[in-house]
């Protein structure tokens, strides 16, 4: 199987890359790509550990921003630890993350933007197998690459997968494909997303788990909530008594928001006070956020960093990034946008942080997350404006708050299960 995969993978699959590179040359993603890359070859902690006659202890791969989260607490543990870590990522979102985190431990970090374009055989920096040092992979549900399934395959090598979901498969209706069985049979640990993931593994003799790694993270930033505020978020104890004036169950938080969700407070009385954090910040989407509250009669008071005085109004949209997740904790109801958009956001952020009853749109198809707040009995699906009202004023919901706090616990085990 290993020698197959070997002429697969350098005598079919790389020359097909190549050439398809070499036609969609004028191609702007495939330009792009190329320069994100290349820098690869200009900074110094992108060049491999072998460069100083180093050993990784361990080797993080991750495709963007949401898959670094689910690993983050891992990788700050073992830095502080005085270990040395490398990062392979795919995805430009995570950047600036891995870019600010190597910052802090420059000794200690090396990282790889995987070469996907400017794969060539047998030259560091653009070949995993070539720059990578550790003899430990820790891989992040999605990227499958050929190249880490050879890697895997030598003797004194371990790959270890995180968050594997069968999510998608479950959809479809589908099983897994012989692909994905191949990295998870050579896999010598196994976390699933969910215990419905972990039991259709099993199914197939593929034990393991569960576990989300985001949940310490999640816990980590309520626990500097404080201290964070009182840079980012000055006017935060003003905002905190204007909430403490409302009824219960009269206030809710609408994160990572969309202009395509405003039309739920259409039915939504006024006496509610609804705080909008826009998932983008743009002149774009602000405007459309704007046009939109006013159109539905709702006075808005604005928040940005140039705001100085807090002003009491129904309505609050927040121009401000950084503060969500540790908002959520201030609102026993959230709703989590996306739902009418490709797929909804973060849904873990405000089941850690204690919201209470969580609602969302109809595309959560491909959210675990989603599913994990059902399974806690703590979130609802909402596709009208008398749907949303009618989950705002419904407290006969009976949550499962015990077993999110199962999930809580346990982690340093977890920890050791994976990194060791």
């Amino acid at each position: 199987m290993k020698a197959v995969l070997f002429i697969v993978f350098w005598f079919l699959y790389f020359p097909l890359l190549r050439l398809l590179t070499l036609v969609l040359f004028w191609n702007t993603k495939v330009i792009e790509r190329k320069r994100f890359e290349k820098r690869n070859k200009f900074e110094a902690r992108a060049h491999s550990f072998k460069e100083k006659g180093i050993v990784a202890d361990l080797c993080f791969e991750f495709s963007s921003e949401g898959e670094y989260q689910q690993v983050a607490p891992l990788i700050e543990d073992k830095l502080k630890a005085g270990k040395k870590v490398e990062l392979v990522f795919f995805s430009p979102s995570v950047e600036k993350a891995i870019m600010k985190l190597a910052a802090q431990y420059p000794t200690q970090i090396r990282y790889l933007r995987y070469p996907f374009i400017r794969l060539f055989p047998f030259i560091e920096r653009r070949s995993f197998t070539h720059w990578v040092t550790a003899k430990t992979l820790i891989l992040v549900r999605y990227d499958l690459f050929p190249e880490f399934l050879l890697w895997s395959m030598k003797k004194d090598r371990q790959l270890r997968m995180v968050w594997v979901t069968f999510k998608k498969e479950r959809s479809k209706g589908k099983g897994p494909s012989i692909w994905k069985k191949l990295f998870l049979k050579n896999s010598q640990g196994i976390v699933y997303a969910s215990a419905l993931d972990a039991l259709e593994g099993s199914k197939l003799g593929f034990s393991g788990p569960e576990s989300d790694f985001r949940i310490e993270q999640i816990k980590r930033r309520m626990e500097k909530k404080e201290s964070k505020f009182q840079v980012l978020f000055p006017l935060y104890q003003d905002f905190k008594k204007h909430l403490a004036s409302y009824e219960m169950g009269k206030t809710i938080i609408m994160g990572n928001a969309w202009p395509s969700d405003l039309f739920l407070l259409r039915d939504l009385p006024k006496d509610v006070l609804v705080v909008i954090v826009p998932h983008q910040l743009s002149d774009e989407i602000l405007n459309l956020f704007r046009e939109g509250l006013d159109g539905l009669g709702r006075e808005v008071f604005e928040m940005n960093y140039q705001t100085k005085t807090y002003r009491e109004s129904n309505t609050v949209l927040v121009n401000k990034k950084g503060i969500l997740c540790e908002l959520y904790s201030d609102f026993p109801h959230a709703y989590v946008g996306g739902g009418f958009e490709g797929s909804i956001h973060s849904v873990l952020e405000p089941l850690v942080a204690g919201s209470s009853s969580l609602s969302c749109g109809p595309f959560h198809h491909r959210s675990t997350e989603y599913d994990l707040a059902l399974d806690c009995g703590r979130i609802s699906e909402v596709n009208t404006p008398e749907q949303f009202t009618a989950w705002l004023n419904d407290h006969g919901k009976k949550e499962d708050h015990a077993r999110m706090k199962s999930l809580m616990k346990g982690y340093e085990s977890l920890r050791e299960f994976v990194t060791c």
